[in-house]
């Protein structure tokens, strides 16, 4: 059954109120991980949230494992087949919808608390090419909680800003903005050479909430090792000079035009 329907628009009493177009203040970035699911600061350096997601996936994989083994032992087009396959169905919809009703409630949770978020554009289809971590990932649910923040928070007539997808956010210092390349994913505490130590998601947070205020002075150089965007484009040879046969060599460019010759 499907049912369509014309939504009213949220009231006013519950739109964040308008700010000035010069202010800059007010941003909260929100650092999305595995370990914890979410941590959202200011960009003086307030924790606001720290959220731990509840990782349906990995609770109950012992039982998705046993309801497919299940079904690989019935014969194939049977009612016990039918029966296992809609059993294990039943399971990946329920831990959807824990997932799901999981996102509802932050994303909720921060677009009634905050009128300004800054969140990350994270490249969730390459991150999942990692074995060891793809289960994680598609269990925490990232892309799905950064399109329900959006129009939510568009609802409130609030602003959500996404990060470069080359903002070293994690790498940056918070206090003195210092780089550390040496970083890795083991490093759960962010050290760096002024002496400012924190702990790696909440230095991350800190540095989306400031975003919005360096984006303008952040590099975009084609060069991978500066952290710059990077646009792979393929161009054939002779696309700039044969229109109409793009990639193809005229006899002038191969040297083998038999008139040009004689005439030389």
């Amino acid at each position: 059954m499907s049912v369509t329907c014309e939504a009213a628009d949220l009231h006013p009493a519950h739109h964040h109120l308008p700010r000035d177009h010069g202010d800059n203040l007010g941003w909260v970035g929100i650092d999305r991980g595995l370990s914890v699911f979410a941590v959202a600061a200011t960009a003086d350096g307030a924790e606001i949230a720290r959220i731990t997601a509840p990782k349906p996936l990995t609770t109950a994989l012992g039982r998705q494992r046993r309801l497919a083994e299940s079904m690989s032992r019935k014969q194939k087009g049977s009612h016990n087949d039918r029966q296992a396959a809609t059993r294990l169905a039943r399971h990946h919809l329920h831990l959807a919808n824990i997932r799901r009703h999981f996102a509802h409630q932050v994303t909720n949770r921060l677009v009634k608390t905050h009128d300004r978020l800054v969140i990350e554009d994270l490249h969730v289809a390459g991150m999942m090419a990692n074995q060891r971590l793809a289960r994680a990932i598609s269990d925490a649910g990232w892309a799905d909680f950064a399109r329900l923040l959006t129009y939510k928070q568009a609802w409130r007539s609030g602003a959500v800003t996404i990060a470069d997808r080359w903002y070293p956010s994690s790498k940056r210092c918070s206090a003195c903005a210092t780089i550390n390349r040496g970083l890795s994913l083991a490093d759960r505490v962010f050290v760096c050479r002024c002496g400012f130590r924190a702990d790696r998601d909440r230095n991350a947070a800190i540095n989306l909430a400031v975003w919005p205020t360096i984006q303008q002075d952040f590099s975009r150089s084609p060069d991978p090792r500066a952290r710059g965007r990077v646009t792979k484009v393929r161009r054939r040879e002779g696309a700039d000079r044969h229109p109409l046969g793009i990639g193809e060599t005229v006899p002038v460019d191969a040297g083998t035009d038999v008139h040009t010759t004689l005439v030389e």
